[in-house]
């Protein structure tokens, strides 16, 4: 059996910029991040893992 977690990459909301002229994102300069509730996920399937005895599996596309 497999624990799957899925996972993104996402901007890190505590250097977000927004451009004034177009009110969208600026994503030039900004880092990113691994989306935190994903690493929720992960943590969880990392448990049911160990007791279980799962395969553990981040799945990320993009």
């Amino acid at each position: 059996m497999l624990a799957i977690a899925c996972i993104k990459q996402v901007p890190d909301t505590t250097q977000v910029k927004i451009d004034p002229a177009t009110n969208t994102l600026v994503r030039e300069g900004i880092p990113f991040i691994v989306n935190p509730y994903d690493t929720h996920a992960l943590e969880e399937s990392l448990r049911i893992k160990d007791r279980f005895g799962f395969r553990a599996v981040a799945l990320s596309m993009g």
